[in-house]
């Protein structure tokens, strides 16, 4: 196997795996398959917005901080506030 055949090196991959060990590391054990899987997609809309030069400050939805927010509470909130 080739460097170029590593499937951490793929963007999307590398980011669903961060999301893996984020959430476990929040969850303290297994991390649930729904939340882990929502981190992944932001963390690559996230990247991609970065590789764009698009790079997203703290108040802006994707952001990491947001993302934790998310991940903590199970749910996004709606822009007024409620659930």
């Amino acid at each position: 196997m080739t460097t170029d055949d590593d499937i951490l090196d793929d963007l999307f991959h590398g980011c669903a795996f961060a999301a893996y060990v984020d959430q476990a590391a929040l969850e303290g054990g297994p991390p649930d398959c729904e939340r882990t899987r929502r981190r992944a997609f932001a963390y690559y809309e996230e990247a991609l917005a970065a590789r764009n030069g698009r790079a997203e400050t703290q108040h802006q939805p994707g952001s990491r901080a947001r993302l934790t927010e998310i991940a903590r509470s199970g749910h996004e909130e709606e822009p007024d506030g409620h659930a």
